[in-house]
């Protein structure tokens, strides 16, 4: 039976998690007292302060005792490995109550930034960990201990192994917090108080919330003292009521009232009434209303701190990818300056050509817009980066008057060791070298890498110390020029070609993106004729959201397929037409009715047999997939057969 494919509308379909509250976990004596001695083995007393990696705020009776704490703040603190893994540093100053219970904490935040830094200027520092500020003239000035910086706003730490500057961070605080605690006589909690301070130690957030005996929320209160917003919540529990809230603006005026339903209820789960300046209901929605404290963002980075650059080969994912997803911002000017002064730091310069550091970082998901942000490599050095792989990238890029990629070549190369009689080559100095097979079957040596890579295929010699470690063969499978049209720093065009491949030689994806988003907006693939076999359209209607188009090698219309939106919000169905070579509906599948009829009707639709390039959108660097993975899958297709 013949089956149609899904267009990849991964962009645009999206579900929304449901949270459950939280369940109270109970403690017994028998373990409080465990945990207790615990503390008291440290030499933990009530009242004083003391330090702790990672605190969070809780409200179950067993997070309420810490496991581990610090008497002093030691620079061992400060090195701790675990906090690597989130690429945060975070340290609380806490104090317990007569309970041994959490009571009063003060908790900084700080993002472990790698950062792009002349390592000159540390070269006569000894091994170890080094800390720096920057004084008020911004110079350099050494500091000995942690304790010294703990509270300020940032910092930067220089690490030295074997004589070599490893590491060079900027620490800024991202976050600084405080919270207070109160419990019942059961040692339950009673109430608590979060605030969020800036840079100047002001509080801008306020959060109270009471409990009752068993430690359930009974209600609470949250301000934002910047915008003079709040917001109050009533916990109900009763007549499938879980929860109200009630938002007020800056002048205490009531702008929502919103109730939360129980799980177990049907949709909607949220009445959203929205009020007029007298109370009045002027709607209702099933949304939650917006939070009015983005506790997510962070402090703003101080001077001169924030003009020093991540170093994102050598920064944690974790915060790369938060630096990328800036790339979806409605305004991008501080991201554009980084990554320009950062390219400028790597000594790239407009309209050049360079080659590429692998693995090369694809669109999106590796690269802030089209900015590079590794040190370009000449091509003896790029030529042979994937020496154990079967397949091997070459990637050479146009930098255009932006400091973005104007032209991208990605080359593929299978390569493969071969066995040659090794007394030709005894002539050879130590180095690379590269041959070619003439017409007569001979071996003929070439000038260069550039020379060699010309040539559909070549081979590579490597010798070491007059002995020959190497012998591959290289053979050139794909082509793809990738070539970008900007304005404002943003991406408005698009066009990839492949230049070279077995399969979908000389097809071409036009794609056009509007208003600064990187998302395509109209995609156009052409077959090798410039022929339009397929249509994407991102669209702004009501119901549908977009359509994809697709046709036939000689241009003629089989399909039309629709995403529509669903009732359900954030859901969406397949509306798919099948057409005749006339332009008449043959069929129509739509998901949203069951239809079993359909798959006996689809036995008839011989001519549309889904191919790879069906998944619309493409973005930059994906295609290039695309062709590999074909071209893979034909080639083991013909060996079993």
């Amino acid at each position: 039976m013949k089956t149609f494919q899904k267009i990849c509308f991964s962009f645009f379909i999206a579900f929304i998690p449901i949270n459950n509250l939280p369940v109270i976990a109970e403690i017994t004596m028998d373990e409080l007292s465990v945990i207790i001695t615990k503390l008291k083995d440290q030499a933990i007393e009530p009242h004083k302060t003391y330090y702790q990696l990672n605190f969070s705020g809780f409200i179950d009776i067993k997070n309420s005792f810490p496991e581990k704490l610090f008497s002093s703040i030691s620079n061992s603190l400060e090195t701790e490995p675990s906090m690597y893994s989130t690429a945060t540093q975070d340290i609380s100053q806490v104090k317990l109550n007569d309970n041994y219970q959490y009571s009063d904490i003060v908790k900084r935040r700080r993002n472990i930034i790698e950062i792009l830094y002349p390592s000159e200027t540390f070269q006569t520092l000894g091994d170890g960990v080094h800390f720096y500020i920057f004084d008020q003239d911004n110079q350099l000035q050494k500091k000995d201990n942690f304790e010294d910086l703990f509270e300020l706003p940032a910092y930067l730490r220089v690490e030295k192994k074997n004589g070599k500057v490893v590491s060079i961070q900027k620490r800024p605080l991202i976050s600084i917090s405080h919270y207070t605690y109160e419990y019942w006589p059961n040692r339950n909690i009673k109430h608590s108080t979060t605030e969020i301070y800036d840079n100047h130690n002001n509080v801008i957030y306020f959060n109270e919330i009471s409990y009752d005996e068993q430690g359930k929320r009974i209600k609470g209160k949250q301000k934002n003292l910047l915008t003079q917003q709040t917001m109050h919540y009533t916990n109900i529990r009763k007549n499938g009521i879980e929860k109200i809230e009630e938002y007020f603006d800056n002048n205490g005026i009531k702008t929502n009232h919103v109730i939360y339903y129980d799980n177990p209820m049907p949709s909607p789960r949220i009445e959203n009434q929205l009020l007029n300046d007298n109370g009045d209901i002027i709607n209702t929605i099933t949304n939650k209303p917006e939070e009015i404290f983005d506790s997510s963002k962070y402090l703003d980075e101080t001077y001169p701190y924030n003009s020093l650059i991540m170093d994102i080969e050598k920064t944690d994912y974790v915060l790369i990818n938060k630096l990328f997803k800036h790339t979806f911002d409605n305004n991008t000017t501080k991201w554009d300056d980084e990554a320009i002064m950062r390219a400028n730091y790597l000594g790239i310069k407009a309209n050049q050509i360079y080659y590429h550091k692998l693995p090369y970082p694809k669109f999106l998901n590796d690269r802030y817009k089209n900015f590079p942000h590794q040190k370009p490599l000449t091509l003896i050095e790029a030529e042979h980066q994937q020496p154990k792989n079967e397949y091997s990238d070459l990637i050479k890029v146009e930098i255009g008057d932006n400091l973005q990629y104007r032209e991208v070549i990605h080359e593929v190369w299978q390569q493969r060791p071969i066995n040659l009689t090794l007394d030709q080559f005894k002539s050879l100095e130590n180095g690379i070298h590269f041959f070619e097979i003439a017409e007569d079957k001979q071996l003929k040596q070439l000038d260069s890498a550039e020379q060699a890579i010309e040539r559909p295929s070549y081979i590579r010699v490597e010798r070491v110390m007059g002995k020959i470690i190497s012998i591959i063969q290289k053979t050139r499978i794909i082509k793809m020029l990738n070539e970008y049209e900007y304005e404002s720093n943003n991406i408005t065009r698009s066009q990839h070609t492949v230049l070279e491949s077995p399969v979908y030689q000389n097809m071409i994806i036009e794609t056009k993106y509007e208003n600064g988003n990187c998302i395509p907006n109209l995609q156009e693939l052409k077959n090798a004729n410039g022929i339009v076999i397929r249509v994407f359209e991102r669209l702004n209607k009501e119901n549908i959201s977009a359509t994809l188009d697709k046709f036939n090698d000689e241009g003629i219309k089989t399909q039309h397929i629709e995403l529509i939106k669903s009732e359900i919000k954030h859901r969406h169905y397949i509306k798919t037409q099948f057409f005749d070579g006339l332009g008449n509906i043959l069929l129509t599948i739509d998901e949203s009715k069951k239809n079993e009829n359909n798959k006996n009707k689809l036995k008839w639709l011989d001519n549309d047999e889904p191919q790879p390039y069906d998944n619309l959108p493409f973005i930059p660097d994906t295609f290039e997939t695309v062709l590999l993975d074909t071209l893979i899958r034909r080639q083991l297709l013909d060996n079993n057969n």
